[in-house]
């Protein structure tokens, strides 16, 4: 291979694992350090390099120059070939891996290239429009009937350029005489890229990668990318994928076109449909090299140099390379001032590596530009219930308007942000809580967070990617600060960790944190010491509750209510967490709710599986339980049994049953409720369920789902906080249509709910 090769691209890390091919670089992006001349670091200023910039473009034809002045036998290899042809000619002689101008051309329009593709396989459908007739075009297209469209210039890249309309209102300015595509919105889409290499005689095709798109300020842009395509397999078929990409790449092939190619896509829910191509290495180049160098095999740049020397490559099957890496790659956003990166990201055991590109606190930054690429070895996206491709909140830009909520005081916009993202603690604020009694640790890896106007909220802080979140506690001058972004949200305080939690019972030794648990104005009795369905193997698999019983009598309980009463400091009182046999539950339940009611009249309320016996309740009810909740937790029957392969099996009718029975009994407002689970199922699913219990007069209670560690759903990605907030909204709506209320009914009780007080 050549050692006089010099890269000429956006970022010097697009080069790294490329088995030291190149000499030197020239880019946008880079450390400016050894063999790289960058553009940013010689500005103090970071780019948008996806606009057209002239500094930046002189400035390279400055740094070719000099270069080919010390080395007239070097070449040049583009990130984006097209641009050498903008070249003069001394230094367009020395550019490498170059097609013609007129292809190059052909490929980089949108309109061309969809027109030439749907001779062979299906695209997404357009109209071509010129600036000033799409004002005309677009009240045509909007008669009133609410859908959306996309904007693209017919050349442009990144997402730059690419606009969503709902509204002929929103037309952006145009200018006249330029070709704007106009095509329809599939808002339930994978966007898929392929990178492909065109030999002389063959086509090297290599795994598809999930696009991560995101929305800002009304543009899609490219925010990073997922190769674990596998775990889509019932929604993308890879064979169809390989089929239209090479059926189009050899249309390429006939027509001339050598070297480095990219396909993108989107999968609808029925069809696979072409929506671009870029004649140019791709975002996602850089993951392929990283698997391309663990095999030992040529780097894509290699490859794509042995391309236009009518070399034969290293014989390997491409398409079936086991491609585990995916990246996030945010950009500059004026309102969120997101330029930090923290130190603990580089510890995070996902994190493969972090690509900072030069990337300095005082720089320069204009809006959108590249800020740095975070490296995870495994995956970062899923697909919804309802077909919506999402990644992690943590790991998106927040958009301005969510921001905003943020800001502004929204405390439903504020709940959802820290039930669903979690918080970062900095080390100063750590150890002031070390110094002062430690971490509390709430249910579900977190901790009780309490707002300046007393508000407690279940901020998860184990959690993936948690290290990541917006929010963070910091500490100044004796007090704990809420923090989001650049913006200080207010004083804030935890509560105090519980002293007792490892005392140890007289008669067993068992740990009290075992048999309860204190927290806000509650005492939970644990009435089991491990769920009935973790003992048969058949447990949910959202859960991490312990797998590994203990051994303990009754004593053991009552000596942890006796102390417990003694201390006092608590409101109420639950029984619950795991169920036990459903055969004997209520006797285990009555023996404790008697021996409680014999020292303490606090309310009761019992959390338990669905019981079918009129007697057992009423016998509940007259013993002293004030409050019930059978937790059906899925609505569907079939997602039920798949996700809760034990509990699953009691029917939703069986609950149902039981609640109705029970509010026979408790007819006090609000005292019989059941749980569902958001995330896990349809929306649709989960209002439906809401229905049927507010219509009952059963209170529904949200909780979000949470990826937690060591369950089985531990990799799954929990919902986003844009679909959170509209479907509380709606939730809402429903409740007030039959008095109901989104519980519980205790405020402090509320705090690892979707609720607000009320």
């Amino acid at each position: 291979m050549k050692n006089k090769v010099v890269w000429i691209g956006t970022k010097e890390s697009d080069i790294l694992h490329t088995n030291h091919f190149f000499s030197n670089s020239i880019t946008a992006c880079g450390s400016g350090k050894s063999h790289n001349i960058s553009f940013s670091v010689s500005q103090n200023r970071r780019i948008n390099y996806n606009v057209n910039n002239p500094e930046y473009t002189q400035f390279l034809l400055k740094q070719m120059e000099m270069v080919v002045e010390k080395d007239s036998e070097v070449e040049f290899m583009y990130y984006n070939p097209y641009y050498a042809h903008l070249l003069n000619p001394v230094l367009l002689q020395h550019v490498c891996c170059l097609n013609s101008k007129s292809i190059m051309d052909m490929l980089r329009s949108k309109c061309e290239m969809r027109t030439l593709a749907a001779k062979y396989i299906p695209i997404v459908p357009y109209e071509r429009v010129l600036g000033k007739e799409l004002y005309n075009k677009l009240n045509l297209c909007f008669p009133n009937n609410g859908k959306k469209y996309i904007i693209q210039q017919n050349i442009s890249s990144g997402g730059e350029g690419t606009f969503v309309i709902s509204d002929a209102k929103e037309t952006l300015t145009c200018s006249e005489n330029e070709v704007y595509l106009l095509s329809p919105y599939y808002e339930k889409n994978i966007p898929i890229n392929v990178n492909f290499i065109i030999f002389d005689e063959e086509i090297f095709i290599f795994p598809p990668s999930i696009q991560i798109i995101q929305q800002i300020n009304g543009k899609l842009l490219f925010k990073g990318t997922d190769f674990n395509a596998e775990k889509y397999a019932n929604y993308l078929d890879k064979e169809v994928i390989w089929q239209n990409t090479f059926r189009l790449a050899s249309a390429l092939k006939a027509m001339g076109y050598r070297g480095i190619c990219g396909f993108d896509y989107i999968q609808t829910k029925s069809q696979l449909l072409f929506l671009e191509c870029n004649p140019r290495f791709q975002a996602s180049t850089y993951l392929l090299n990283l698997t391309l160098e663990k095999e030992g095999l040529p780097s894509i740049q290699e490859l794509n140099y042995m391309a236009f020397n009518h070399r034969k490559a290293v014989k390997f099957d491409a398409y079936t390379l086991n491609v585990t890496y995916s990246c996030i790659a945010p950009s500059y956003q004026t309102y969120l001032k997101n330029s930090s990166i923290r130190e603990e990201w580089f510890q995070h055991p996902s994190v493969f590596e972090i690509l900072t590109d030069g990337l300095k606190a005082d720089m320069h930054f204009v809006e959108d530009a590249y800020l740095y690429r975070v490296i995870f070895s495994k995956s970062i996206t899923d697909i919804t219930p309802e077909f919506d491709l999402i990644s992690y909140d943590n790991l998106q830009t927040a958009s301005e308007d969510w921001y905003k909520k943020i800001i502004s005081g929204d405390l439903l916009a504020l709940k959802i942000g820290l039930l669903n993202q979690g918080i970062f603690i900095s080390k100063a604020a750590l150890n002031f809580i070390q110094n002062y009694g430690g971490i509390k640790d709430s249910v579900f890896d977190s901790i009780d967070l309490i707002l300046n106007n007393g508000i407690i909220i279940n901020c998860p802080y184990k959690i993936n990617y948690a290290d990541f979140s917006p929010f963070f506690l910091e500490y100044f001058s004796g007090q704990l600060e809420l923090h989001y972004y650049d913006k200080c949200l207010g004083p804030v305080s935890l509560e105090p960790n519980n002293p007792d939690k490892d005392r140890i019972t007289r008669n067993s030794n068992v740990p009290y944190r075992r048999l309860s648990y204190s927290g806000g104005d509650r005492l939970r009795i644990h009435h089991t010491d491990i769920c009935v369905f973790k003992r048969g193997n058949n447990c949910c698999q959202f859960c991490n509750l312990p797998v590994n019983g203990f051994d303990y009598t009754f004593e053991d309980i009552q000596e942890v209510i006796d102390f417990y009463l003694t201390k006092g400091g608590f409101r109420h009182i639950l029984i619950g967490g795991g169920s036990e046999s459903i055969s004997h539950e209520s006797d285990t339940v009555l023996k404790i709710v008697h021996y409680i009611r014999e020292k303490n009249n606090s309310p009761i309320y019992l959390m338990c599986l669905p019981i079918q016996n009129d007697a057992e309740l009423e016998s509940l009810y007259h013993a002293g339980i004030t409050e019930i909740g059978f937790n059906i937790e899925i609505w569907d029957d079939k997602i039920a049994k798949k996700l809760m392969p034990g509990k699953g099996r009691i029917s939703r009718e069986t609950y149902m049953n039981a609640l109705k029975n029970a509010r026979k009994i408790w007819k006090k407002p609000y005292s019989v409720r059941s749980l569902l689970i958001v995330g896990l199922e349809p929306a649709i699913n989960t209002e439906e369920a809401v229905h049927m219990l507010c219509q009952e007069g059963i209170m529904p209670i949200l909780s979000v789902f949470r990826p937690l560690p060591n369950s089985q759903m531990s990799e799954f990605l929990p919902p986003t906080n844009e679909f959170l907030y509209n479907l509380y909204k709606r939730l809402d709506k429903i409740c007030n249509i039959y008095n109901q209320h989104l519980g519980p009914n205790c405020t402090a009780c509320q705090n690892n709910t979707l609720s607000l007080p009320w």
